[in-house]
């Protein structure tokens, strides 16, 4: 029991009556001098004083006894608990952008290993099995990234449509390049303007379901 701050809050609440120091103590049937020394602090009044003075006051006696009236404390609460929930936001951010980078790299390993055999070998057969285990890994970390409600993080929505786009036309540049040298060596007329459309239409379809996933992922953050 802080009693500064309980002969603060009493003092506050007399003049909010608009009464003197002596104008309560004749209510309560105590000295002006003891009014004042509960308001400084000093001194607590008893058990059955402090009920009256709840009573008077229209408070709960808890909201006496702490000093503050329990909208103050809600507030006080309610700011703990949103600070706590940004340092728990920050940390998972952080698991996931670290979880991010580890499958990125992955990713751009497994990506430059199916290029180089498709630049060499120009068969799509013989690398079916590392394209489709990359995808079912892409699609199943996607998956647990959006359920988190962590797929945009703590970005605005101009940094994560950024994010998107570059996104999108990376994922683009990766396909579009293996689609060219299979064009060139098979010797397909235009490979250069089918090259450009193709690499189009991946960079609109990859961007529009970063935004859906955008969309999703904030939804499961509300």
């Amino acid at each position: 029991m802080d009693s500064q701050k309980i002969g603060t809050f009493l003092r506050e609440l007399r003049k909010e009556k608009n009464l003197t120091q002596e104008q309560l103590a004749e209510i309560l049937g105590v000295s002006g001098r003891t009014v004042s020394r509960w308001e400084t602090g000093s001194n607590m009044p008893d058990l059955a004083i402090m009920i009256e003075l709840a009573d008077y006051y229209d408070i709960d006696i808890k909201e006496l006894i702490n000093g503050e009236r329990k909208s103050e404390m809600d507030k006080e609460l309610k700011e703990t608990l949103k600070t706590v929930a940004d340092y728990t936001d920050i940390q998972k951010q952080e698991a996931v952008k670290a979880s991010s980078y580890g499958f990125i790299t992955v990713f751009m390993v497994c990506a430059a290993a199916i290029l180089a055999q498709l630049v060499t070998y120009a068969d799509m057969r013989l690398v079916i099995g590392e394209t489709a285990a990359i995808l079912a890994g892409g699609i199943i970390y996607l998956t647990l990234v959006v359920r988190a409600g962590a797929w945009n993080g703590s970005k605005k929505e101009s940094e994560a449509i950024s994010r998107d786009l570059l996104v999108s036309a990376v994922t683009s540049l990766v396909f579009t390049v293996p689609f060219f040298f299979i064009a060139l060596r098979y010797s397909v007329r235009n490979e250069f303007q089918l090259s450009i459309a193709f690499f189009g239409i991946i960079f609109i379809i990859s961007f529009v379901v970063l935004r859906v996933l955008a969309a999703i992922s904030s939804r499961h953050r509300k």
